[in-house]
């Protein structure tokens, strides 16, 4: 009896370890319940943030991914590799920092394809978290989503063949066939700053400036830097007209989400301070002929949005 004591001793006291040993691996899954939302201990590049529950960001964490609406056709700023199936570009870069800082991984963040028309009605359906598309902040815009404060300051220009010489202002523009993408400001300044031009209005850049190439229309008007990422990949086409509005971009969100404007902006401010900001203007926009220097282009942002 007294040996079968000792064992039973023995025994519990192993069970008892063993129990010990499983609550340090992995027993503190309801600690922050009721009080705030941990980042994914998954990435191990970003210090965990904690999170008011019942904000924004607790509930982008607590879903375990951040999707963005992006452009796909957008040289530069956002364009889908057709091998890889991966999109690319200075808004995409933008993107990633703020998933980053919210403690998830690069493969924790979705992108859609967001043409300008889509961008507003993705936010309105919580189709997606933020839209990163060359989006134009205005205030019949800021009526409808919450915007951050701009990241990169545009103006809109003209896009013609290499061989057009009689396109050389906006004011050329009336009596021509000229594309634009629908829902976007620029399609509003064409008909404004160009009242009797032919307009043309599709669902993407791209497929303005295959209409251009192939006789469709005479010219492609949008911002500067998106025209500007067509012409450099593509010598049979130019730049002409200067910017003749000022187009800045902010990152948008679904209207009422006053906390996630406000985190998107302090990130926005790292990466001006840190350095971050110009490294990717760089990276994508810093070959691109004429365009300012990362110093430069930061400067020229606008002071709120």
């Amino acid at each position: 009896m007294k040996f079968k004591s000792k064992y039973l001793v023995g025994l519990f006291a192993l069970l008892a370890f063993g129990a010990m040993l499983f609550a340090a691996c992995g027993g503190d899954d309801d600690d922050s319940k009721g009080k705030t939302t941990p980042a994914p201990a998954s990435s191990p590049t970003v210090a965990a943030t904690a999170f008011p529950a019942d904000s924004s960001m607790a509930a982008i964490v607590k879903k375990g991914k951040l999707v963005v609406g992006v452009k796909f056709d957008q040289p530069g700023f956002g364009q889908l590799d057709p091998v890889s199936k991966k999109v690319d570009g200075f808004d995409v870069a933008i993107a990633k920092e703020i998933a980053k800082s919210l403690g998830l991984k690069e493969e924790q963040i979705e992108f859609i394809e967001s043409v300008s028309k889509d961008r507003i009605p993705f936010l309105q359906t919580d189709k997606v978290d933020l839209i990163a598309a060359t989006m134009t902040i205005n205030a019949e815009r800021k009526t409808q989503i919450e915007f951050s404060k701009p990241y990169y300051q545009a103006g809109q220009s003209i896009l013609v063949k290499k061989d057009n010489t009689t396109i050389k202002a906006v004011a050329d523009l009336n009596g021509r066939k000229v594309c634009s993408v629908k829902g976007s400001t620029s399609e509003k300044n064409v008909k404004e700053k160009a009242p009797t031009s032919d307009l043309l209005s599709l669902d993407a850049y791209a497929a303005c400036v295959a209409s251009l190439k192939d006789g469709r229309v005479e010219a492609v008007s949008t911002d500067d830097i998106i025209l500007a990422g067509f012409a450099a990949i593509d010598p049979s086409i130019k730049l002409v007209g200067g910017q003749f509005t000022k187009e800045p971009y902010g990152i948008g969100m679904k209207l009422g989400k006053k906390d996630l404007q406000a985190y998107v902006d302090a990130q926005l401010d790292r990466m001006f301070k840190d350095g971050t900001w110009d490294k990717i203007y760089t990276q994508y926009l810093g070959k691109v002929e004429g365009l300012a220097k990362p110093a430069e282009a930061r400067a020229a942002l606008p002071p709120t949005n």
